[in-house]
């Protein structure tokens, strides 16, 4: 009841030392609630990790340095100790200087607020190599991220997986019935009409749904503990510039 396939995708942005404009990606769509995707998530992130190191231990050595993050991260998970969750309310007041946040978008604060990639980086730090921050502001993220119960519509049922440079899975429980879908379209002032077939969906099969989607450069960066993701690319396609084919 779950399906994970690559997909590579396109954005606008400019490309820095953690952003692309042209990615890879890994995504995930499958049947339960938020805890049943991040196990999933997590069991996909031992699969390929045992992978990599069982069939390029000698590069990711001699790129890295070590294997010590690898085999960390595989003790964790294979002794069945879930990764360290914490809301972003928590997280706030542990960041030491106001460049570890920012809000959501310039000039709106009722969007929220977010970490910047040096508070990812600290609270990545303070737990050890990888922590998933749950509970952003939920106008801060996609209408369609549920909602968690008892906090109004103030916070989204979502989490991002800090690994390495930063966020690297962006994971999240899905609204189940077309009328929270409706109204998330409303309290995000996004026009219906452009997601009717989402709310159709929701009208022929309600359905508890979670999904998530993992960088495959951004998890390359983690492993071979490179600090610039525009090293990464198998093929360069940055913004801007032309490459031969």
């Amino acid at each position: 009841h779950s399906g994970i396939f690559p997909q590579f995708l396109f954005r606008g942005e400019d490309p820095d030392a953690t952003h692309l404009n042209q990615f890879y990606h890994v995504e995930c769509e499958l049947l339960g609630d938020m805890d049943n995707a991040i196990s999933i998530a997590e069991g996909y992130l031992v699969h390929l990790t045992k992978s990599m190191l069982k069939r390029h231990s000698d590069i990711i050595l001699n790129t890295a340095g070590t294997l010590t993050h690898a085999t960390a991260m595989l003790s964790k998970l294979d002794g069945k100790i879930a990764l360290p969750r914490i809301p972003l309310d928590q997280a706030i007041p542990m960041m030491p200087s106001a460049d570890c946040l920012e809000w959501v978008q310039d000039g709106q604060p009722h969007l929220g607020r977010k970490l910047t990639r040096k508070g990812e980086r600290i609270l990545i730090e303070k737990f050890g190599g990888a922590v998933w921050l749950t509970e952003m502001d939920h106008l801060g993220v996609p209408f369609y991220q549920a909602y968690v119960k008892g906090t109004g519509r103030c916070k989204a049922k979502a989490a991002d997986l800090l690994l390495g440079l930063g966020e690297t899975v962006g994971l999240g429980e899905r609204h189940s019935t077309p009328e929270v879908v409706q109204d998330a379209l409303r309290h995000h002032a996004v026009p219906e009409q452009s997601y009717k077939w989402y709310i159709k969906m929701r009208q022929v099969k309600p359905l508890l749904t979670s999904g998530w989607g993992m960088g495959t450069e951004r998890y390359l960066c983690w492993l071979l503990q490179h600090d610039d993701i525009r090293d990464m690319h198998i093929i360069p396609r940055m913004k801007g510039m032309k490459y031969m084919p």
